[in-house]
C-alpha cells in the first residue's frame, strides 16, 4: 500500500513552483561543491609552478653563463615581468616629462608673446608722461629689462623646450635649432662662475669633438686618386696657374688657409694699431678734444631717466655688472662651436652645408672685415674718447726700429687709441652671429640674439670705448660681406669629384679609424690643453707668440699630410684661445 501510495504521488505532477525550487536547490547545491575542488586544484598548480620557477631560478644562477651567440641566452624566467615593469615605468617618466614640458612651453608661449612685448612698450611710452622720477625709473626699467634681456633669454629657452619644432619640419628638422639656443643659454649660464671653469667647458667641448669627429673613411687614398683626376683634367686647362691651384683645393684646405688668413690680418692690424697711436702727436702730448657723438648723447640721456641718476657716470658699474654677466661675446663663441659640431656630425636635419663650408665662409668674412678696418683707421685718425689714451696703453716712442717691431708685436687685446672706425669687436661678433644664426634658421632665436648684441653695442659706446659710427658700421659692413662672401661655401672641382668618389663607393671600401687608445687621447688633448692654459695662465702679452707657434704647426701638419682631421682640431683649438684672448 505504501509503495503504491507513493507511486501514485510520483505519477502526479509537481506544481511549477515546487519544481523551480528543486531545480535551483540542486544548482546551488553543485555550485557549492564544486568550486571547492576547483579551488584546491588551482592551489596545488600554483604550488608546483611557484616550486619549478624557483627551481630554474636557482639553477640558472648557478649553471655557467652562455656564450653571446647561443640562442638560448636571453631565457630567464621572470625577465618578462621585469621588462615590462621597467617599460612601464619608463613610459610613466616620459608622460610626466612630456606634461612638465608642454606646461612649460605653454608659460614661456606666454610670456614671450606680442601681448607681453606690447605692455612693455606701454610702460615706456607712459614713463614719459610720469612726473614722479622714482616710478618714472621704475616704470622704464621694467619696459627696457623685458625688451633687451629678459624677452630674449625666454625666448632662447622656449626654442630649447619647444617638443613641437621637430614636427614642424618633419623629423629632426630643429635638432640643430635647439642644440645651438641651448648652447648659448648654457654659455651665460656659466658665465655666473669663474672663468677658469668657462675655459676648462669649452677646451673639453674641443677635445670632445676632436675625438668624435674622427675620418670614418681613410681620405688619403681618396685625396691621391682625386688629386690625380684633377690634374689629369686641369693638364690642358689655359687659365692661370692660381685657378688651376685653388680649383684642386677642397674646402677642408680652404678653410685652413683662411684660418692662416685670419691669424696674419690680425698681426698686421696689431702692429698698425701702435704705429698710429705712436704717430698721432696731439695723443702723446695729452687728451684731444674727442669728436661729438650723438648716439652717445642720447643712450647717457636714457639712462639717467632709467638709473635716475644725476650724472651718466654714476651707473657705469651697474652697466658694466649687466656686460659682465650676459658676456654675449663667449656666448656666440659657444653657439658658433655648436654649429660646427652638428654640421660636422650631421645632427638634426641633413644639410647641404658642412663644417669646412661654414667656416672657410666667416674666416674669410673675418679677414676682409679686418683688412677694410686697417686700412680705415690708418687712412684717417680720430681722436680718443679716453683721457689720457695713450699714455695708459703705450710705451713713449722709441728710437730704434727694433723695437717698434717688439712693442707692434705685443697684443692689444684690450683695444689701442686711434683703431676706432670700423670697430674691430663689432667685426668678430657680428662674424660669427651671421655664422651660428644662419645655421640655427630660425626667426625669433635671430631677433633675440642680434637684440643682445646691439646691447652690448650700446654699453660700449655708453662706455666711451668707441664712437657709434664704429659700432654701427662695424656690424653693418660686417653682414654686407657676410652676404657678398656666400659662394665661398659651395666646393670647386675637388668637391664635385670627393662626391662622385663618395657615391660610387661601396660599403666594403670604408675604412674605419683606429681604436682610441692612450697615444690617440694624449695627441688630440696636448692642443686642447695648451689652448687651456693660455686661456688661464699665461699673461696677454705673450698669446701672440702662441698663435704664431700654433700657425706654424698647422703650416707644417698640412705640408707633410695635407688636412687631416688632428689639423682641423689644432685649428680650432687655435680659434678658442684666439678669440678668448682678443674678445
Amino acid at each position: 500500500t505504501t509503495y503504491a501510495n507513493n507511486t501514485i504521488e510520483r505519477q502526479q505532477p509537481t506544481p511549477l513552483g515546487v519544481r523551480r525550487r528543486r531545480r535551483t536547490g540542486r544548482r546551488q547545491h553543485i555550485g557549492r561543491r564544486k568550486p571547492r575542488t576547483l579551488k584546491k586544484r588551482s592551489c596545488d598548480s600554483q604550488r608546483i609552478l611557484i616550486r619549478s620557477m624557483a627551481k630554474a631560478r636557482k639553477n640558472a644562477a648557478s649553471a655557467t653563463p652562455l656564450p653571446p651567440s647561443s640562442p638560448n641566452n636571453n631565457m630567464n624566467i621572470g625577465e618578462y615581468d621585469e621588462d615590462c615593469n621597467d617599460k612601464r615605468g619608463r613610459g610613466q617618466l616620459k608622460w610626466k616629462f612630456t606634461h612638465f614640458m608642454t606646461a612649460v612651453q605653454y608659460i614661456l608661449r606666454i610670456i614671450t608673446s606680442t601681448a607681453f612685448s606690447t605692455t612693455a612698450m606701454a610702460f615706456i611710452l607712459a614713463s614719459l608722461f610720469i612726473t614722479d622720477e622714482e616710478l618714472q625709473s621704475t616704470s622704464m626699467k621694467i619696459g627696457m629689462g623685458y625688451l633687451c634681456v629678459a624677452k630674449p633669454l625666454l625666448s632662447t629657452l622656449h626654442i630649447c623646450c619647444d617638443i613641437d619644432l621637430g614636427e614642424k619640419d618633419g623629423k629632426g628638422g630643429r635638432t640643430m635649432t635647439r642644440i645651438i639656443a641651448f648652447s648659448f643659454l648654457l654659455s651665460i649660464i656659466c658665465n655666473q662662475f669663474p672663468k677658469w671653469l668657462s675655459a676648462f667647458v669649452a677646451c673639453c667641448a674641443v677635445f670632445a669633438f676632436g675625438l668624435a669627429s674622427r675620418q670614418l673613411v681613410s681620405q688619403q687614398s681618396q685625396s691621391t686618386v682625386i688629386h690625380s683626376q684633377l690634374e689629369h683634367t686641369t693638364h690642358n686647362d689655359d687659365s692661370n696657374v692660381f685657378q688651376r691651384t685653388w680649383s684642386r683645393l677642397s674646402l677642408k684646405e680652404r678653410a685652413a688657409l683662411g684660418g692662416i688668413a685670419v691669424v696674419a690680418s690680425l698681426l698686421i692690424e696689431n702692429f698698425i694699431i701702435w704705429v698710429v697711436s705712436a704717430t698721432y702727436q696731439p695723443g702723446i702730448d695729452g687728451s684731444p678734444e674727442s669728436l661729438q657723438d650723438n648716439g652717445r648723447i642720447v643712450l647717457e640721456k636714457l639712462v639717467t631717466k632709467i638709473f635716475n641718476v644725476n650724472a651718466p657716470r654714476m651707473a657705469a658699474n651697474a652697466l658694466q655688472k649687466l656686460r659682465d654677466s650676459l658676456n654675449v661675446q663667449w656666448s656666440l663663441v659657444s653657439s658658433f662651436g655648436a654649429s660646427l659640431v652638428c654640421l660636422e656630425l650631421q645632427l638634426g636635419k641633413k644639410s647641404q652645408r658642412t663644417l669646412p663650408g661654414l667656416a672657410f665662409h666667416a674666416v674669410m668674412t673675418l679677414a676682409l672685415a679686418r683688412v677694410i678696418r686697417t686700412i680705415s683707421f690708418f687712412l684717417t685718425v680720430l681722436p680718443s674718447q679716453v683721457p689720457n689714451c695713450y699714455a695708459r696703453h703705450f710705451p713713449p716712442p722709441p728710437e730704434e726700429w727694433t723695437e717698434w717691431l717688439m712693442i707692434g708685436f705685443l697684443p692689444n687685446s684690450r683695444g689701442g687709441c686711434n683703431d676706432l672706425i670700423l670697430s674691430g669687436h663689432a667685426t668678430i661678433t657680428s662674424t660669427l652671429g651671421c655664422a651660428f644664426t644662419s645655421a640655427a634658421s630660425n626667426t625669433s632665436f635671430s631677433i633675440a640674439v642680434w637684440t643682445l648684441i646691439a646691447l652690448d653695442y650700446s654699453i660700449e659706446v655708453y662706455q666711451g670705448l668707441h664712437y657709434s659710427v664704429d659700432m654701427w658700421l662695424g656690424c653693418i659692413v660686417t653682414c654686407l660681406l657676410w652676404q657678398l662672401t656666400k659662394p665661398l661655401e659651395i666646393g670647386g672641382d675637388r668637391e664635385q669629384q670627393n662626391q662622385n668618389q663618395n657615391g660610387n663607393t661601396t660599403k666594403g671600401s670604408t675604412v674605419r679609424p683606429p681604436p682610441l687608445n692612450a697615444t690617440i687621447v694624449g695627441i688630440y688633448a696636448l692642443p686642447a690643453i695648451l689652448a687651456f692654459v693660455v686661456l688661464t695662465v699665461v699673461p696677454e702679452a705673450y698669446v701672440n707668440y702662441f698663435l704664431l707657434g700654433f700657425s706654424l704647426w698647422v703650416g707644417v701638419i698640412f705640408a707633410r699630410f695635407g688636412f687631416t682631421n688632428f689639423l682641423q682640431h689644432v685649428l680650432l683649438c687655435e680659434l678658442c684661445f684666439g678669440l678668448g684672448a682678443y674678445l
